[in-house]
């Protein structure tokens, strides 16, 4: 067994490792903000998408991972905390986000392709003040009219809708633009996070977006040429601002536009909501998605369901942890007091490890957490046995443990292979909160290493060092199963 100056030494690092703990968990932000939930404990949104190339074309592994990155890119920027963002598969991503209060509109954003397009409107209508549920009926007829416009040629034009609120009086405002196919200017002359949400000269909120000196060019050519047309047709020059087949708006252009351009609606008297100019910043400028994406299923939990799922994944932890002590101390008396205090300083600093990471906790996290609690108790199942072993061969307490943990060494170490093994397999070959499920284990494992055979050893040298004599009884074997130690020379 190791000297008492070496065992000093290992508890001294225990102490110190408990410090950092306690710090992590309980001073450096308060402890309630210190463990990172998954959804299935804080509530939020799962959702898998399906990505695929317009015309059909099949998707490549590399579009999918810049997808996701763009993806991970867009909800970063709406502040929601620790997105797992993954690619499963060949043409799919999981996108998991805890503690969202708005699912719908996050949901909302992350799918959207976001191609902007800058159009000349070659003819229009609109239908105040539009009833709710009439909305679609009405943009049905006002397509059906723009189809007669002689605008409009089958193959070369395209008919796009604008919906906002009424300026005026109920219901909405419902505008219907003949366009060209392709957009005369596209979101590839907008500046790298050249979208940002401003106020007008009237106070109300827009997205105004800088263009390249290029596109500047290009807007400036484009509007010059919609208002020499307006001259001569005296017809208004509108240019309908498209994010992917949705009129954002449609400004009438009255002076040549260069690189400095604005998204807004007139028809709300704060201009843009703030939550939509805010998504529409994001997705701007975060680019648009290589892909067409496509929302295939989706999972809410409720932050009351969560905490119902936290309360009883802690009530059978800690359940499961507290009988797993009683045993122990039940069987191997005072060895079994030593693990016990090995176990609890196991799980302060798992917590710790935890929140140092950080490791987002799930349900299956926590059954990671349980299992190495079983295998940290099994360690010390097996050197114990020895010791009893040992103590049952008539050697004294201070050569059983240190026979019991020489002998017993080796078995503990091949079980613990074996399962980090299984658990690296799990993690390479799985996803979401299985992958959470391996991780932990992996980490209680090395952890319950630590504890179950250094800990132990350590603690148990110390008590022996210090003179504590430990009785046969005190270490759970009988008086009658111990083999008195024979004289030298009897036989």
């Amino acid at each position: 067994m190791g000297s008492t100056r070496n065992n000093l030494v290992i508890l001294g690092l225990v102490v110190v490792l408990l410090g950092v703990a306690a710090y992590l968990i309980f001073i450096r932000q308060p402890v309630t903000e210190s463990t990172q939930l998954g959804l299935d404990l804080q509530g939020g949104v799962s959702a898998q998408l399906e990505g695929s190339q317009t015309g059909g074309g099949t998707v490549s592994r590399e579009e999918m991972e810049q997808a996701s990155d763009l993806i991970r890119q867009r909800i970063d920027r709406l502040g929601v905390a620790e997105p797992d963002v993954r690619v499963q598969g060949q043409d799919q991503i999981v996108v998991q986000i805890p503690g969202v209060e708005n699912p719908r509109e996050i949901i909302d954003i992350i799918g959207r392709t976001a191609q902007l397009g800058f159009y000349q409107v070659l003819a229009f209508d609109q239908s105040p003040n539009t009833p709710e549920g009439q909305v679609q009926s009405v943009e049905n007829e006002m397509e059906e009219d723009l189809r007669d416009d002689e605008a409009f040629e089958p193959g070369e034009t395209k008919i796009l809708f604008e919906e906002s609120p009424a300026i005026q009086g109920s219901g909405t405002d419902v505008s219907a633009y003949v366009v060209r196919n392709e957009p005369d200017l596209t979101g590839q002359e907008l500046q790298q996070n050249g979208a940002n949400v401003e106020f007008d000269a009237q106070n109300k909120r827009v997205v105004s977006l800088q263009l390249t000196a290029e596109g500047g060019n290009q807007m400036a050519d484009l509007t010059q040429e919609m208002l020499n047309e307006s001259a001569v047709s005296g017809e208004p020059a509108l240019l309908a601002i498209a994010l992917d087949q949705d009129i954002q708006s449609a400004p009438q252009v009255q002076d040549v536009l260069s690189d400095q351009i604005s998204i807004s609606n007139d028809g709300l008297p704060e201009g843009l909501p703030e939550d939509e100019a805010r998504q529409l910043e994001t997705v701007l400028n975060t680019g648009a998605l290589p892909v067409n994406m496509e929302i295939v299923s989706r999972t809410t939990v409720g932050p009351t369901l969560g905490l119902s799922s936290l309360r009883s994944g802690l009530i059978a932890a800690l359940v499961g942890f507290a009988l797993v002590l009683a045993l122990l101390v039940t069987i191997y008396r005072a060895l079994g007091v030593v693990a016990a205090l090995a176990l609890l300083i196991y799980g302060f600093l798992m917590w710790g490890i935890v929140v140092a990471v950080p490791v987002t906790m799930t349900l299956p996290g926590i059954a990671g957490i349980v299992l190495s609690i079983g295998v940290a108790a099994d360690a010390n199942v097996v050197i114990f046995e020895r010791i009893k072993e040992e103590i049952r061969r008539g050697r004294t307490p201070r050569a059983a443990i240190q026979a019991g943990y020489d002998r017993g060494f080796r078995a503990i170490l091949d079980g613990n292979v074996t399962t980090l093994i299984t658990a690296f397999i799990l993690f390479a070959l799985s996803s979401g909160s299985v992958r959470g499920f391996a991780v932990l284990l992996v980490i209680g494992v090395i952890l319950s290493m630590f504890t179950a055979v250094v800990v132990t050893r350590a603690l148990l040298g110390l008590l022996s060092g210090r003179g504590v004599q430990l009785s046969p009884g005190m270490m759970g074997v009988s008086r009658d199963n111990v083999t008195p130690k024979q004289p030298a020379g009897v036989r």
